[in-house]
């Protein structure tokens, strides 16, 4: 283990003296706030268009939030290739990669490093959007529940993106090529949801079981289902465990 957090130090760093975790992030708070900003303003306009005490069904959770963080999961989708790109392939153009691959480090510590690494980062940029839901509960009521549903699902997501991502990462020693992959992959995962409305009934309920876009709006929905927990885990540690074994095929090179 020890390694695994010397990795993950030394991956912190390089992470946030990057250009790139900056653009991205910054990219990131401009999309997401224009999408609540443009929420909150239909929000407010149908409630002045009911003029009086809005509807019990009218929860502002529901209508800003939930479509809100259903944007996200399609922002994720650009961002999280973008993040993961340079965790191998850097090493690679840095000629590092056989360094560490020869080194006393086992390959499952510099993938868990690399990972624990870019999800630190996945986790501050959870921790800094919670701005919106908590600027509208100073003026108003909202789910608390159905946002920690909706805020688990999202961490879970993501770590299953991330792995996705790092995955991808150590394919190719370009970043660009590495981001491409890590992209296609993940949507290809994501529209086997929308796959499954045209497959045939005895293929439906295998899409749906693989579909990222079907767990996640269970969560999103406030339903916490073993299920759609285990199968983002499974993803995750799936994922994890290419990377490794593509690490250790270098070693055979």
């Amino acid at each position: 283990m020890r390694g695994t957090f010397v990795i993950a130090q030394k991956e912190v760093r390089q992470i946030f003296s990057s250009p790139i975790a900056y653009v991205a992030l910054a990219m990131f708070f401009l999309i997401e706030g224009y999408l609540f900003f443009s929420l909150v303003g239909v929000y407010s306009l149908q409630v002045l268009q009911l003029q009086g005490t809005p509807p019990p069904d009218f929860n502002p959770t529901r209508l800003i939030f939930t479509p809100l963080y259903q944007d996200t999961t399609f922002v994720l989708l650009l961002l999280v290739p973008v993040l993961t790109m340079r965790l191998v392939s850097e090493e690679d153009r840095a000629h590092t990669m056989e360094l560490l691959a020869t080194s006393p480090v086992t390959a499952t510590a510099i993938v868990l490093g690399k990972y624990l690494a870019v999800a630190a980062l996945f986790l501050v940029l959870l921790a800094i959007s919670a701005y919106m839901p908590l600027s509208l509960a100073l003026i108003g009521r909202l789910d608390w529940g159905l946002l920690a549903a909706t805020y688990l699902g999202l961490v879970l997501l993501g770590g299953a993106f991330l792995a996705v991502g790092l995955f991808a990462s150590t394919l190719n020693e370009n970043q660009i090529v590495s981001a491409a992959i890590g992209f296609a992959l993940l949507l290809i995962f994501w529209i086997l949801g929308f796959a499954q409305q045209t497959a045939s009934p005895g293929v439906q309920p295998i899409l749906q079981a693989l579909s990222l876009a079907t767990h996640f709006s269970n969560l999103a929905g406030g339903i916490i289902d073993t299920q759609d927990v285990l199968f983002f885990l499974s993803l995750a540690g799936f994922f994890l465990f290419l990377g490794v074994v593509a690490l250790e095929s270098r070693r055979w090179r």
